[in-house]
């Protein structure tokens, strides 16, 4: 099984927001050192003069970067002790920086893919449901056309994870609800997981297009209950897909 890191770009609606010029390369590296565990949980990281001299920039620079990290949950200043990295469990996991920061091989991954599927089987068939009552014609045709176009071999990972995040983002628009609107970043986020370390493109093809192809024909004939079992079924198959996945990839590991 390939692990090749695809690295696909994320929708520009939920793109990584993050500084310029230095102030980025730094809250890059940093961020990378410590989600990949360099910088452990719990303990205090470098100070801020050792910090701009390993990357070779400026005090002001770190600052900014810190106060980036800061808001992803991910460190914590003070005066009595520096700045610490915070549990992970503090972290905003979500964040598609903090997804992407991470080694293809880290072990973390492999939670937060099989958990993150978890947990859009909670939600996303009660999506669906609502979508086939309440999508407009326009919603309906973007549904249709994101699922049709899911075509492993035809499109790059990066055009793959665009459809398939437009079709998962707008059966949240189409159930009318702000709060699940406000799930789009979190899908597209959960998405990138998977294109990011080639799990759907090496598991995709003809299954996976049909499975989002029968989901959006419920949600055109609106067909709620269809569009909730259709999408707990294709959900139910990316959850053994994700640990069947890691288990692999677990042994591999051992093994090697």
């Amino acid at each position: 099984m390939n692990s090749k890191h695809t690295n696909p770009a994320a929708p520009l609606e939920v793109a990584a927001s993050l500084p310029r010029g230095a102030a980025r390369d730094a809250v890059e590296e940093l961020g990378r050192r410590i989600v990949n565990d360099v910088y452990p949980q719990g303990q205090p990281i470098p100070t801020e003069p050792e910090l701009a001299e390993s990357l070779g920039v400026s005090r002001t620079t770190i600052r900014d970067a810190i106060k980036v990290l800061s808001g992803k949950g991910m460190i914590r200043t003070a005066r009595r002790y520096g700045t610490k990295v915070r549990p992970i469990s503090e972290w905003h996991l979500l964040d598609a920086d903090v997804i992407s920061w991470h080694n293809p091989t880290h072990s973390r991954l492999g939670q937060m893919f099989v958990e993150t599927t978890e947990l859009r089987c909670i939600f996303e068939p009660a999506a669906a449901e609502l979508a086939a009552q309440r999508a407009t014609p326009e919603q309906i045709r973007i549904i249709l056309d994101a699922a049709h176009a899911l075509l492993p071999g035809t499109l790059n990972t990066s055009e793959l994870y665009a459809e398939d995040s437009r079709f998962h983002c707008t059966i949240l628009d189409a159930t009318c609800n702000l709060m699940m609107r406000q799930l789009r970043p979190m899908i597209i986020s959960i998405l990138r997981i998977s294109y990011e370390f080639g799990v759907q493109t090496e598991n995709g093809g003809t299954p996976f297009r049909e499975g989002h192809i029968r989901v959006a024909e419920a949600i055109r004939d609106h067909d709620g209950a269809l569009a909730r079992h259709e999408m707990e079924q294709m959900l139910d198959a990316n959850r053994r897909t994700a640990n069947a996945y890691w288990s692999a990839r677990k042994t591999t590991d051992t093994e090697g």
